[in-house]
């Protein structure tokens, strides 16, 4: 078996890295294919994690990576340290987790956070920020101090770099790194056609809240059902606070029994094997890495053409694969029942390269992208291939960790 290289000059030899681990998303998954590449490199990290860590990630920030909980951290010989005393905990903080041979603290998704600036300044270490969808969310004056505080940031998206520029005034040092995906399959293993012999099987995969659009998946399998004819169901994998919900609009379209909630999927490799094309419906999506997901196995993917979305199918695949969001959250409660308070004021519309207020794809959009796709086997094979090639181009997981890498290092040199 090949050894993995070891450090060079364009790899940090050790980094603090701040992040919860709590649940389970994009940049939760990233960093914990970062950290296996370090593992691998032998590299002497430090990770200040939440108070709570779910147990998918424990072996992540197990040994040799040295972890310190954030509540640990508010503790100064036996006394807990009041909020307003920054400096006192900064101090503490940096005694606590600071060896001294550390390139740079990398606040992964933190914007705002001023305790990781906070450190960073005391320690005078370069403060990098890595953006993985937090800058759609953050409060104005934290936000603000957190970036001032920055040396340069890496972005997943471009979506992120123009959030973080129009919405925040960023105009500093910007590295872009994808993230990266595994079990790719090869390409003689494209699809072809959907077989006609059993019902058509749509995805819908990530967190059940209102920003993902699963209530959007539910009303377009109902319209390919009662006005393309398709003989469709819809299998929706994870976990969350709509899933009540969600169950119940099910119901109420007459579909229970067309659609299959799989809860919390271990292997979602299986899961985008066995669907025919994953819907991403989302109101809000930095990135989007479902989409990369399901592509890597061969399955098409119908989009909402919104942040970073596109960035995740291959350009000759929008015109068939992205739907732009044409109605207004009022339309979205008003026709399907959608909660208009999704929690984020604006997103990012790569057509005009501005902020815009969050919008919904249409669901009868939606399913006329779905049978677009797949009543033509053509169209159904050239999506697999191309969206096989775009992953294996883009997104492949051997160069996510040197690519990390070297963006924190040029952004810690304040390289060109």
């Amino acid at each position: 078996m090949r050894a993995d290289p070891p450090l060079s000059g364009d790899a940090p030899r050790a980094v603090i890295f701040r992040l919860n681990l709590d649940v389970v998303g994009g940049a939760e998954v990233s960093f914990a294919q970062y950290a296996a590449h370090r593992r691998a490199r032998e590299a002497s990290d430090t990770v200040i994690v939440g108070d709570d860590i779910h147990p998918r990630f424990e072996a992540v920030v197990g040994p040799p990576l040295r972890t310190v909980v954030r509540r640990s951290l508010r503790w100064w010989y036996g006394l807990r340290l009041p909020r307003f005393a920054r400096g006192l905990r900064a101090r503490n903080a940096v005694a606590r987790v600071v060896r001294g041979n550390e390139s740079a603290l990398v606040g992964w998704n933190t914007i705002g956070n001023r305790e990781i600036a906070d450190i960073a300044q005391r320690a005078r270490l370069a403060l990098v920020h890595y953006e993985h969808g937090q800058a759609w969310r953050a409060q104005r004056h934290h936000a603000h101090t957190y970036l001032d505080s920055a040396r340069g940031v890496i972005s997943n998206s471009r979506a992120a770099e123009r959030i973080l520029a129009l919405r925040w005034g960023w105009n500093g040092p910007t590295e872009r790194v994808y993230c990266a995906i595994d079990s790719i399959l090869p390409m003689d293993a494209a699809r072809s056609a959907v077989p006609r012999s059993r019902p058509l099987w749509l995805g819908s995969a990530g967190r059940l809240t209102e920003l993902k659009g699963h209530r959007l998946a539910i009303h377009a399998l109902r319209i390919l059902r009662d006005k393309h004819g398709v003989d469709a169901r819809l299998a929706v994998a994870g976990t969350g606070e709509c899933e009540s919900a969600l169950r119940a609009e099910a119901r109420h379209l007459g579909l229970p029994d067309a659609v299959r909630f799989e809860g919390a999927v271990g292997d979602m490799a299986a899961f985008y094997d066995g669907i025919d094309v994953l819907l991403v419906p989302s109101l809000r999506e930095p990135f989007g890495r479902t989409s990369i997901e399901a592509q890597a196995r061969g399955c098409p993917v119908v989009a909402t053409a919104v942040d970073g979305l596109p960035e995740t199918l291959a350009e000759d695949m929008h015109a068939l694969s992205l739907v732009a969001p044409e109605w207004s959250l009022a339309d979205y409660a008003r026709e399907v029942g959608g909660d208009a308070d999704i929690g984020v004021p604006w997103v990012y519309d790569p057509s005009t390269d501005d902020l815009i207020a969050p919008r919904a794809p249409t669901p009868a959009r939606l399913a006329a992208a779905v049978a677009a796709l797949v009543e033509n086997d053509a169209r159904y094979q050239r999506a697999s291939i191309s969206g096989l090639a775009h992953v294996r181009d883009r997104f492949a997981l051997a160069d996510y960790g040197p690519a990390l890498d070297r963006a924190i290092m040029r952004v810690v040199r304040g390289a060109p």
